[in-house]
């Protein structure tokens, strides 16, 4: 199997960068929130066709019980990869090494225009060595990598939906 983006990330890209350079723009550290907004029509007629439960549940591909982060549902599991994935193209391309943090909050019900959907919010944190000393801090079941740099949790395209 060749490796492809999760193709629900796609359909965040533009979210994912309008709030990353919300965060960009903050104060390091600084958390810095939208609303995931619930799919339109046309987005839940494609994610049907193609087999997708939006609202099923979060299966990130990731093996093992934890996972890394609970996105609580399959459309917010997207736009996660999409903060990450456009997040790596930026750090490629200033060259700073900046780690992200996600985190996802509560569903929200509809406010006058505002649609429903699911908090979300990011931080940039300093990367470098408080980064490396931070991780340091972490068990070894919330690292991605171990101390020496090598991968501890990778995904794997086995357990994809896509």
């Amino acid at each position: 199997m060749t490796a492809q983006r999760d193709p629900v990330s796609v359909w965040w890209d533009r979210g994912a960068r309008d709030l990353l350079s919300r965060a960009y723009a903050a104060p390091r550290g600084q958390w810095v929130g939208t609303r995931a907004a619930d799919p339109g029509p046309q987005a839940r007629l494609w994610m049907a066709s193609a087999g997708i439960d939006w609202k099923g549940p979060d299966n990130p591909s990731v093996p093992g019980r934890r996972g890394g982060l609970n996105a609580r549902d399959r459309w917010t599991r997207g736009f996660v990869r999409a903060l990450y994935y456009n997040h790596r193209l930026h750090v490629a391309a200033t060259g700073q090494a900046e780690a992200l943090e996600v985190d996802i909050g509560r569903r929200v019900i509809p406010r006058g225009i505002i649609p429903a959907g699911r908090a979300v919010r990011v931080r940039i944190r300093q990367g470098g060595r408080a980064s490396y000393q931070a991780a340091l801090r972490m068990s070894d079941r919330d690292r991605w990598s171990d101390p020496s740099g090598d991968p501890a949790r990778s995904s794997s395209i086995e357990l994809r939906d896509w």
